[in-house]
């Protein structure tokens, strides 16, 4: 494989604000697709999901690849999986967790 380098090499002859820069990118991809992830690993679509939510289905594709949503809008997706929304932060060393409680069902109208 003539003219194909080993990516290691590559890597180290970046500087390394690039090498940084080229981390920070990879972050950035891995939040964008963790909730696509988790969706496709129980088997639902994007459209599946609109339909649960009550949104389009571009409207979801969009939330999806937010990296910077509302704790709410995380909780009601979450929630439309068929999941639990955990929060878990560190504090001078100490976990501290809470669940969030289920998102509140609008009342139908009759």
């Amino acid at each position: 494989m003539s003219g194909h380098r080993n990516f290691n090499e590559l890597r180290a002859r970046m500087s390394p604000e690039r090498r940084a820069a080229n981390a920070a990118a990879a972050a950035e991809m891995h939040r964008e697709y963790v909730l696509a992830q988790i969706r496709r690993e129980i088997g639902i679509t994007q459209a599946d999901m609109a339909d649960r939510l009550g949104v389009a289905q571009p409207t979801y594709a969009t939330q999806e690849r937010n990296d910077n949503m509302r704790i709410g809008t995380l909780r009601r997706i979450v929630d439309a999986l068929g999941g639990v929304l955990k929060m878990q932060v560190e504090i001078d060393g100490r976990d501290i967790r809470s669940d969030f409680p289920p998102p509140m069902r609008p009342r139908r109208k009759e």
